[in-house]
């Protein structure tokens, strides 16, 4: 079976809706650090808020992979196979860190002694506090966000450079 020229719907819905989610993390998890612990909730609502949403994108990157799997693989762009190497070793890590973000959130959650609570409804999840591995699990989280956000800098500069100065035309392959 020949390779399809662009992607299926569904893989451009989901990578659209995740980079606007994804997007929407960094700047939510960067401001309500600044939230005072005021005692009205305020806080708490907004890091629930932002755990929820963690929540969905890991739900929406399994949906990703398993459709991934599943869908014909899009032909690939003619480069050098040095360069086609590095490409899949950055969407690889891409993957990796969009998985290890939520993850290490949600047990450094689990760890904190307060419930994980999904959209106002609180989840069963074992876990007792642990200070320890709520740290080490919290900067996990920080630091692999930031390495997901220079990630998808690389990502768009490169989309850039392929579109705009090899004149490609990759819009065209997730419209």
């Amino acid at each position: 079976m020949p390779h399809p020229p662009r992607y299926d719907r569904l893989s451009v819905w989901l990578h659209w809706l995740m980079a606007a989610l994804l997007l929407a993390q960094w700047a939510l998890g960067w401001w309500m650090t600044g939230i005072a612990k005021d005692g009205t909730g305020a806080r708490a609502w907004w890091f629930n808020l932002h755990k929820s949403l963690g929540l969905v994108l890991l739900a929406l990157l399994a949906l990703r992979l398993g459709w991934a799997l599943l869908r014909p693989r899009v032909a690939a762009l003619p480069q050098r196979p040095a360069l086609q190497r590095l490409a899949r070793g950055a969407h690889h890590a891409l993957y990796a860190l969009m998985l290890l973000v939520p993850l290490a959130g949600l047990l450094g959650s689990v760890f904190s002694g307060y419930p994980v609570r999904f959209f106002g409804l609180r989840l069963p999840l074992p876990g007792a506090r642990w200070d320890a591995a709520k740290e080490w699990l919290s900067a996990a989280h920080h630091w692999s966000a930031w390495a997901l956000l220079a990630l998808v800098s690389l990502h768009v500069a490169a989309f850039a450079h392929h579109q705009f100065v090899l004149r490609e035309r990759l819009l065209q392959r997730m419209a």
